[in-house]
């Protein structure tokens, strides 16, 4: 029973990571255009989305029975993304802290250039997405779980 339900049963954990994935890849686009409003305004609003995706993800997983390892890699997925793919896609296209090119992508008190702000996000997106993947993750797979039991009083 236990494997079962950390590794789930069909094509649920499939469906859950590609959804995650799917999101992770357009969300990565958007911030790669050199569209100011996108690097800079909608920064917050497409991670959130992306963690609303990740934690949806997790709670179908635990409604369709996807497992819990795939509600952790998708919600896991969603959160490293802050971390890692913004500065990546600034030191790619070159930008620089001075220039005005280059926004913070998470709430920071110290200005960091894109190649310092990856480095980190490196060492520190891990530990903070596992977290959240281990706490929000277990949540939303749980209240997954929870709707699947519920009788149907309909």
């Amino acid at each position: 029973m236990a494997p079962r339900a950390l590794l789930g049963t069909g094509r649920s954990p499939n469906r859950a990571l590609r959804a995650v994935g799917v999101a992770f890849v357009a969300a990565s686009f958007l911030v790669a255009f050199p569209w100011e409003p996108i690097r800079t305004a909608w920064r917050y609003p497409i991670w959130a989305v992306l963690v609303a995706v990740g934690l949806a993800s997790a709670g179908y997983a635990g409604r369709h029975r996807g497992g819990l390892l795939a509600g952790w890699g998708a919600t896991f997925l969603a959160a490293i993304w802050v971390f890692v793919v913004p500065p990546l896609a600034a030191v790619v296209r070159g930008a620089t802290l001075d220039d005005g090119g280059y926004a913070v992508p998470r709430p920071s008190t110290v200005a960091l250039g894109p190649r310092a702000e990856l480095l980190t996000g490196l060492r520190i997106g891990p530990v903070v997405a596992l977290a959240v993947a281990l706490t929000l993750g277990s949540a939303a797979y749980a209240l997954g779980a929870a709707v699947r039991r519920r009788p149907d009083r309909f």
